[in-house]
């Protein structure tokens, strides 16, 4: 008796509900939709803007057909051709109707809003109710057939408040699509008018016309019919089922309005069979509702079950297992049908069975229609091994990776494809340009040896991310300094920096780094090849590598004049304390480029290159070390004369006919290094893949 007084309370809520449900949504529909295209355009913007691509569709069509009519028209009396004429008269008709098409879709809707409005402005007193007192009638009706309305009785009350708002819900849902084709005919009319002015095609348009004025004709009679069952609940609330005859019921006026509710169903199917073009509408979505409410009872195990047994988890026979309940934490996720219906091949994670079957088509049919897979189902199939991981491609896993790799949120992803310990992806930048991205699971496969970064995926796990293509620096994040102490976050960014350095972004992939040896460039592996001239590598906590270059050595700062001799020698010699033959001057005129050159009492002289920005020489060279421990290529040159022109206010002075020359000593160098270049930017290689473990 306890379980059939729980029971009961039950059935109870569950009348209930469905009582507030159908109340909650009642009055909604007609007030919202009406004869306008509002609801259309503000619900589903996409129409309102391509109806633009379906006006340029309907003329290219239009003028398709119109040409392939005068090419038969060439034949003469050889085939049943159309007079060029009219066609082409009725061509340029049917062109300018496209123009309008839109304009003269609104002006036939305003004509069906006169019967509209005046249907929805009927008063009727019996129209001010609630549903929910329909489960109160019902059951005070009850109870002068059965005596006892403990179990019985609220089993018999959920069942025909059930019928009842189900066939509500299905009406609700035909007066929606009904709609919604009025609105699918006013934004494709284009395409309809391109078939009128050939009369071959004619046919179509005109059944077009038909099905046009039978959908608003539906639009009219869903205000009949809405209203006109919202008064009959109003009338049987307030007379109980009784008619003035004196006879009725409750049992009659509920199989009346049932009744009435499935004939407002079908009355397109009836439009139709009087010759009116009406959409059919309804069947579908009825399924779906069907398959939904079937996923949901199949959480009860799959067979019927007492009262009690549903809520113990406990199968009929009383002992054994512990039913479903018992093995949900275990055996079902989130999302997990959804998964199931997309993957090809690879194992399942939802259930098998019956029940099985029905998650996976209602997955499909959620997949289908936008949904995401959690980051839990692609682990399902990433974190596996290739043999058994199975694939998940196409649109879901575009619109899904981001749920397992966080930092691809907000990516323009295409071409997507899941499995077993590798992911790859196409990604579009804000620039246009496209990189392909490559994943790889950390545990199944070697470090790559190129550009490439290390990424933490939702369940923990790390993967090696490469890209190649024209975007491929996009793909990596970059960090950002702005030169002051970075102090928690620099190290964080890089581990093991040495103390005191500053950073400074510069450009995308480039920062300026400020240490105790001096200021240098940092350039990232992800943007530039790897340069020649003298560098370190310093990698970043997300392993993408940074090619550091060495900062460069600064030249001593010579005087210039004919008093500067003894002040540049004792400069040089303590500059460069291991330059043992004596100077006689030196000149830094290109100290800012890198280089300077001392020379001898001997005529001779030496050029000095920085052997950070320089390669070393081909010749006969030597290395030194200056006071800060900065390498120096040195070339040595012989004594040389030249003659060089003479200038007066900038022109030449000539000695007859030839230019006066002066002599000057010089010194003459064998060979002089090659500076080194900037760091290439990379061209976006395509990386091989990785070598698994």
């Amino acid at each position: 008796m306890i379980l059939d007084w729980i029971f009961e309370g039950i059935v109870n809520w569950v009348s209930s509900i469905v009582t507030k449900l159908m109340d909650a949504v009642s009055g909604l529909f007609l007030g919202a939709l009406g004869t306008n295209m509002t609801a259309m355009e503000e619900y589903f913007p996409f129409v309102a803007r391509a109806f633009t691509i379906m006006q340029y569709t309907a003329w290219v069509i239009l003028f398709l057909i119109t040409v392939w009519q005068l090419f038969r028209a060439f034949g003469g009396n050889l085939n049943e051709s159309e007079s060029p004429g009219p066609l082409v008269l009725r061509s340029a008709l049917f062109a300018f109707l496209i123009y309008y098409a839109k304009p003269i879709f609104l002006y036939i809707l305003k004509i069906a809003t006169a019967p509209y409005t005046a249907l929805m402005d009927v008063t009727m007193g019996s129209e001010h109710f609630t549903f929910a007192g329909i489960e109160n009638v019902v059951k005070n009706g009850l109870t002068n057939f059965i005596s006892d309305m403990s179990v019985v009785g609220a089993i018999l009350v959920t069942i025909l408040m059930i019928a009842l708002g189900w066939n509500y819900f299905k009406l609700l849902l035909e007066v929606v699509e009904r709609y919604v084709v009025v609105g699918v005919l006013c934004y494709t009319s284009p395409l309809a008018y391109s078939m009128g002015a050939s009369k071959t095609t004619s046919q179509v348009f005109k059944s077009w016309c038909r099905m046009v004025g039978s959908q608003l004709l539906m639009l009219i009679m869903n205000v009949w019919f809405l209203r006109a069952f919202s008064s009959s609940v109003g009338q049987f609330i307030g007379s109980g089922g009784a008619l003035t005859t004196g006879k009725g019921s409750i049992f009659l006026w509920l199989f009346c309005a049932i009744a009435f509710l499935k004939v407002a169903q079908r009355f397109d199917t009836y439009l139709a069979t009087i010759g009116l073009n009406a959409a059919q509408t309804g069947a579908g979505i009825g399924m779906e509702m069907l398959v939904a409410a079937r996923v949901l009872t199949g959480f009860g195990g799959g067979g019927l079950r007492s009262a009690g047994s549903v809520f113990r988890g406990v199968p009929s026979g009383g002992a054994g297992g512990g039913g479903f309940f018992a093995g949900f934490a275990n055996r079902f996720r989130g999302n997990s049908y959804v998964r199931d219906s997309v993957v090809q091949g690879g194992t399942r994670m939802g259930m098998g069975g019956p029940m099985g079957f029905v998650g996976r088509a209602v997955g499909g049919l959620a997949a289908r229609n936008g949904a995401s897979l959690t980051g839990n189902s692609i682990s399902s199939v990433a974190g596996k091994m290739p043999n058994v991981s199975g694939t998940i491609s196409g649109d879901i896993a575009d619109r899904s990776l981001p749920n397992y790799m966080p930092h691809l949120a907000g990516k323009n992803l295409a071409g997507t494809e899941i499995s077993g310990g590798r992911i790859t992806t196409n990604m579009l930048g804000a620039d246009g340009k496209s990189a392909g991205l490559s994943f790889y699971n950390s545990d199944q496969y070697e470090e790559p040896t190129g550009p490439h970064s290390v990424v933490s995926a939702t369940d923990g796990s790390k993967w090696y991310q490469t890209a190649s293509g024209e975007g491929a620096a996009n793909a990596f994040d970059m960090p950002s300094f702005d030169g002051t102490e970075g102090g928690a976050t620099l190290s964080n960014a890089f581990p093991g920096i040495q103390d005191g350095t500053l950073l400074r972004t510069v450009d995308n992939g480039i920062m300026e780094a400020t240490t105790a040896d001096g200021n240098s460039l940092w350039y990232s592996s992800a943007v530039f090849d790897e340069p020649t001239a003298p560098h370190s590598v310093v990698q970043a906590s997300d392993g993408m590598e940074w090619y550091a270059m060495q900062p460069n050595a600064g030249a001593p700062a010579f005087e210039t004049g004919d008093d500067a001799a003894a002040y540049n020698q004792a400069t040089f010699q303590n500059f460069m304390p291991g330059y043992a033959q004596p100077i006689s001057n030196a000149d830094g005129t290109y100290a800012s480029d890198g280089r300077f050159e001392v020379r001898h009492e001997d005529g001779s002289g030496t050029m000095f290159y920085d052997a950070t920005r320089y390669s070393a020489p081909h010749g006969a060279y030597e290395t030194y070390s200056d006071v800060s421990g900065n390498s120096w290529y040195a070339v040595h040159g012989s004594p040389s004369v030249e003659r060089i022109p003479v200038y007066e206010n900038g022109a030449p002075v000539y000695d007859g006919d030839n230019v006066r020359t002066v002599q000057r000593e010089t010194v003459r160098y064998g060979s002089s290094p090659s500076r080194y270049g900037e760091p290439k930017a990379r061209t976006g290689e395509t990386h091989k893949p990785n070598r698994k473990k």
